[in-house]
């Protein structure tokens, strides 16, 4: 309330004296969570930049920011948004001082979103970097669009945009929809087509369980010990052999090889697997 005192011709406004923070002491059963809250909700500036960032474990990206769940439990436990703390941290929102929990909470849904944004920006960048190789970007691709399907599910705008930077010789700005367009969608593709191709002789020749090996190590040693990847080859075969490299060596320090020994049936799929232990490389007959 504004009182107007009339001296003479000249008028003076006396103005309420603004309200502090409400104290908070040990006592105050909220202590632990209030404390947090006045100590930092994940804010940081990049160096140079100058631009808002938030802490790799402040949000998680289906679950939303941790101080959302520590103002989502002062609600649950009575206490009012218009409760006032004596914030320590600046926020693209505010300078350190004294703020209520609904000034805290609007920081804090901006920090979920730049949270989850940052989640994606880190796939995506891997995406861009791995270019066109598919072989070493393959898993970044599906991340890349994973992510972003999991952010828009939970409330992220598409058009959303990145800070505007340089990474390595790249200019790295755009929406989030963009982003994934560019360089996880366009690289999941050209990945989904290098596999078919490399896939289509196996699944031409071969069918079942013979198929499912195949697809996933490319290539075996047929009795003898001659290696192939030749899917006509490996169909006439009705044994495969495997040589693996577990994590382990034998007590004289050589590495331990397992020779795995697929049998098939006539209709390609496994009848029986063995497992051989050899210190070093496996002898030929080990391939029989």
């Amino acid at each position: 309330m504004k009182t107007t005192l009339i001296l003479g011709c000249i008028l003076f406004s006396i103005k309420p004296p603004t309200a502090g923070a409400q104290r908070l002491t040990t006592d105050d059963p909220n202590f632990s969570t209030l404390s947090q809250l006045a100590g930092s909700i994940g804010w940081y500036q990049i160096g140079g930049t100058k631009a808002w960032s938030v802490g790799d474990n402040d949000v998680d990206i289906k679950n939303g920011a941790h101080c959302m769940e520590l103002l989502n439990k002062l609600r649950t436990a009575g206490v009012p948004d218009t409760r006032t703390l004596d914030v320590q941290y600046e926020a693209p929102e505010f300078k350190p001082g004294i703020h209520t929990l609904a000034e805290i909470r609007t920081s804090c849904e901006h920090v979920e979103r730049v949270g989850r944004i940052r989640a994606f920006e880190k796939w995506a960048i891997l995406a861009m970097q791995a270019g066109t190789d598919v072989r070493s970007g393959s898993t970044y691709y599906k991340l890349c669009i994973q992510t972003y399907d999991e952010i828009v599910k939970a409330g992220v705008s598409p058009t959303e945009r990145v800070p505007d930077r340089v990474i390595g010789s790249a200019e790295w700005s755009g929406t989030i929809e963009e982003l994934r367009k560019k360089w996880c969608d366009a690289g999941m593709s050209k990945a989904t087509g290098q596999t078919a191709s490399r896939e289509a002789p196996y699944r031409k020749e071969l069918k079942g369980d013979k198929l499912k090996i195949a697809l996933t190590y490319g290539s075996v040693f047929l009795p003898g010990g001659a290696g192939t990847a030749d899917a006509h080859k490996m169909a006439n075969a009705s044994v495969w052999f495997l040589d693996l490299s577990p994590p382990r060596r034998c007590t004289d320090g050589r590495q331990v090889h397992t020779i795995r020994r697929y049998q098939f049936g006539s209709d390609q799929q496994l009848v029986k697997t063995t497992n051989q232990d050899y210190c070093g490389s496996a002898p030929g007959s080990a391939f029989q």
